[in-house]
């Protein structure tokens, strides 16, 4: 199955496996991952400010070589703390630390 990317602005920041590009879509331009971009700030990012402001575009596209060996990294480095399962098919991970900002770290 292969990796997909979502990139905001044009920053790649996750990625997970899926069916389609469609399938990929549909999870990072949900409600659901919005609400993560918006509470959490990725290391080399400004401190305190969210991933997403809420208006920068989100994009999805297939992963690069890069990216795909990143994932694969987390995603067994996750299976190895028990953390995930080997069979999850929509494993997702950030492609560089990401860590969730404190109310009142928050800037906007």
């Amino acid at each position: 199955m292969p990796i997909y990317t979502a990139e905001v602005g044009d920053r790649p920041v996750a990625a997970m496996q899926a069916h389609s590009l469609r399938e990929a879509e549909q999870f990072f331009l949900g409600s659901a991952f919005s609400a993560d971009l918006r509470t959490l700030e990725m290391k080399g990012g400004e401190p305190g400010k969210p991933i997403w402001d809420g208006k920068a575009e989100i994009s999805v596209r297939e992963s690069s070589a890069e990216e795909v060996a990143i994932w694969q990294r987390f995603r067994t480095k996750a299976i190895s703390e028990g953390v995930s399962a080997s069979d999850d098919e929509a494993f997702t991970s950030f492609l560089d630390a990401a860590r969730e900002i404190r109310p009142d770290e928050l800037k906007r």
